[in-house]
């Protein structure tokens, strides 16, 4: 992983310089595909950066729980920090994200061109779709690491209580299972890219979740908007 992090650094760098010595001509002509591929090698090739963002959940009938607020930043291409307001696990690396959609999208679209952001910054924005196989197989791996992690926190004991708290678990799991084989999901992400720089300034995810749950049909939703800044270095001097 270290040297495929050296590999993708070379490479994003060579991308911006060729970018960066272009005219404007040649941004105009890049294809939606290249434009993802290229906010996302620059992304890699950051030494520092930071971001913040939230992500809220919902269902169908217009229940929505409180957004969850995080904020990372990332040194030496490494993320050292992710801090959240809540206990529950965040996963959600920009770069991984980024890698995932570039390697798996359906469809990728440019709904705006040439808009400049609250700081004169040439912008466009990019709408990617990604594989609905892709997004299932991510989720269930993440659904099941957590599943796991919960259960193994269960201490099997001889006592009657000890054996129940295995039943529950085990029910969890069998439900959980059942819950996965009919889960569908899609996620679509909307992403605003300095054209000059080539970097991702602003993420926007949505995913819908569709399963059946003891034969009943269930539909939740989840939001997640993240910003980028610091990209100056001065993500390494925080806090």
């Amino acid at each position: 992983m270290y040297w495929r992090r050296i590999i993708m650094s070379l490479f994003a760098a060579l991308l911006l310089a060729a970018g960066l010595a272009g005219c404007s001509g040649a941004q105009s002509n890049r294809t939606p595909e290249e434009w993802l591929s290229l906010s996302y090698a620059g992304l890699a090739a950051m030494d520092q950066y930071a971001f913040s963002g939230s992500t809220s959940m919902g269902m169908a009938e217009g229940v929505m729980f409180k957004p969850q607020t995080f904020e990372g930043k990332v040194v030496n291409h490494h993320q050292l920090t992710i801090q959240s307001d809540k206990q529950d696990p965040l996963y959600w690396n920009p770069v991984e994200v980024l890698d995932a959609l570039n390697r798996s999208h359906e469809s990728v679209e440019i709904v705006e061109n040439g808009v400049r952001d609250e700081n004169g910054t040439d912008t466009l924005v990019l709408r990617a779709v990604e594989k609905r196989a892709a997004a299932k197989d991510r989720w269930t791996g993440m659904l099941k690491q957590e599943l796991e992690k919960v259960t193994g926190e269960v201490i099997i004991e001889s006592s009657g209580a000890g054996l129940k708290r295995k039943e529950a678990a085990e029910k969890a799991k069998q439900e959980l299972d059942a819950m996965l084989r009919t889960l569908q999901v899609h996620t679509e992400y909307e992403i605003t890219v300095d054209k000059q720089r080539m970097l991702p300034l602003k993420m926007e995810e949505n995913t819908t979740f569709d399963y059946e749950r003891n034969g009943r049909g269930m539909k939740e939703n989840r939001h997640t908007s993240v910003r980028f800044q610091a990209f100056d270095g001065t993500a390494a001097r925080t806090d």
